[in-house]
């Protein structure tokens, strides 16, 4: 077994990683357009981002475009590095294992590498009967709750993957349109892609520190708040006073405005 170190004066539940790999050929691209409000003040503004959804036999593959762009899809052993060019306001990766019904959500802050697990099958569905069009296929509504809100999705069967965005999942067919009641996070279909070659996907989960949803969130506040005291700056880097202090005040300028999370913190 491999112990994770993680940043100091910060303690999680457990450290000891179990060393498992999780790798599979992805058949399926999936693109979605979100649409959403982060911040609860201002809600009149909204913001959009590309997401994909990356599936195959076993596992699917969540994240926004531009972390897929940044980061290489193939990846060999462990190489879950954040390019400073993946400009996002999710900065997540999320992995749905079929089988084990198993969904890891993984996320790079500074230089550490956290994930944690949950049960796929945390959704309870009514599926009703309205029926409609979207681009070539025909969906069907359904409604659930998570997290906090309400939700209604629109499902096809034409396409044989029982996945959707974010953590959705556990409908007969593919999630095309999700969006809460209150239109704070809507998922609008972009477009489906059949791969020519399946793309070969491989992370190794035992170099990422296993931890809970609840302990994340406060790791990531911490570093939004105190970039510089979670990662302080290495020796043979200067930086002047001024600019850390501009650094440091941007970052908490900007976690302050991302008050509206996909999953309200309770």
């Amino acid at each position: 077994m491999k112990y994770c170190y993680l940043p100091l004066l910060f303690i999680l539940i457990s450290t000891l990683c179990s060393a498992q790999k999780l790798s599979d050929k992805f058949e399926y691209k999936v693109t979605y357009k979100l649409t959403y409000k982060l911040d609860s003040t201002n809600l009149d503004e909204s913001k959009s981002e590309y997401m994909i959804l990356f599936a195959g036999d076993e596992l699917s593959k969540f994240s926004s475009r531009a972390k897929t762009l940044a980061n290489p899809i193939v990846r060999k052993g462990n190489t879950a590095y954040t390019s400073r060019e993946a400009v996002t306001d999710f900065q997540y990766v999320i992995l749905k294992h079929r089988s084990e019904n198993k969904l890891f959500f993984t996320r790079t802050i500074s230089r550490d590498q956290f994930y944690y697990t949950q049960e796929m099958n945390q959704f309870e569905w009514e599926i009703l009967p309205e029926k409609k069009k979207i681009k070539d296929f025909e969906v069907q509504k359904a409604k659930t709750s998570f997290g906090g809100r309400d939700y209604v999705a629109w499902f096809t069967t034409e396409i044989p993957i029982s996945d959707g965005p974010y953590k959705f999942t556990g409908l007969p067919g593919l999630i095309l349109e999700l969006e809460d009641t209150q239109q704070h996070y809507v998922f609008e279909f972009f477009g489906l892609e059949k791969l020519r070659s399946k793309l070969k996907y491989k992370i190794n989960l035992s170099q990422y520190a296993e931890t809970n949803k609840t302990e994340l969130y406060k790791v990531w506040k911490r570093y939004m708040e105190d970039p510089w005291g979670y990662a302080p700056i290495p020796p043979n880097i200067t930086i002047s006073e001024e600019n850390k202090k501009k650094y440091a005040e941007s970052f908490k300028e900007r976690f302050a405005k991302m008050n509206n999370q996909i999953e309200l913190q309770k």
